[in-house]
């Protein structure tokens, strides 16, 4: 028990030190080359994105099925001392774009990656909160037999922080190497792509105190039934 403690202990103090000091759930990803032909632009859409049918004797043009991604970006300068710059006279400005929604056509996509991991998170997130959600209610259930310093609610405590911990470190690493394999299947000219995780330390943070928690309560109720073997 005191060895899960200082483990846990240690583990919260190794994650708030390097997000305080490395950023490790951020990190930016340049994914064009600035050559000189790359550029933003307002043009139809390329070939790839669309097909023609024969219909009613004439040809109509449809957009092919898409696959769209959300990421968020940052402008980079286009060259030194150069940034995207809307001109509009008197009321120009200079664009900071921080997200974007990125579509490509479903055939561009290699291998099923992409899909495998979306279904993956899907599942780490459902598995997440159906196990919290169990957790929670046998813990409002112990609470109501007035059971709250109790080995077995301070293991559904570990339990759930070990699950929070775990599932979103895991979720995580997945949303990493989608990430890895969307850079390698688009560029966006100007703009770097930046992933920012950040949110999911709090989480993290959160599964570790409960964990930390849980071991404290073991500990008290530890002491007490010494205490009262020593009475």
């Amino acid at each position: 028990m005191k060895n899960k403690l200082k483990i846990y202990t240690t583990l919260l103090a190794v994650v708030l030190i390097y997000h305080y000091f490395g950023g490790i759930f951020t990190y930016e990803y340049s994914s064009w080359t600035k050559d000189a032909d790359e550029g933003l632009t307002i043009a139809p859409l390329p070939e790839d994105f669309v097909t023609t049918k024969e219909v009613n004797g004439g040809v109509a043009t449809y957009t092919k099925p898409l696959v769209s991604f959300e990421v968020k970006v940052k402008a980079d300068q286009v060259a030194e001392g150069k940034y995207l710059v809307s001109n509009s006279g008197k009321n120009s400005c200079y664009l900071n774009i921080q997200k974007a929604k990125i579509k490509i056509p479903a055939e561009r996509v290699k291998g099923k990656g992409l899909y495998y991991l979306g279904i993956f998170n899907i599942v780490i997130y459902s598995i997440l909160a159906i196990s919290l959600l169990v957790i929670f209610f046998k813990v409002i259930r112990s609470v109501y037999k007035a059971e709250v310093f109790v080995a077995k609610v301070a293991r559904q405590l570990e339990t759930a922080g070990i699950l929070i911990f775990v599932l979103l470190l895991i979720n995580y690493i997945a949303g990493r190497i989608t990430t890895a394999m969307i850079i390698k299947q688009i560029n966006i000219a100007y703009l770097n792509i930046s992933v920012d995780y950040g949110n999911i330390i709090y989480y993290v943070i959160f599964g570790l105190v409960l964990m930390i928690v849980s071991q404290i309560i073991l500990r008290g109720k530890e002491l007490q039934d010494e205490q009262e073997l020593t009475i």
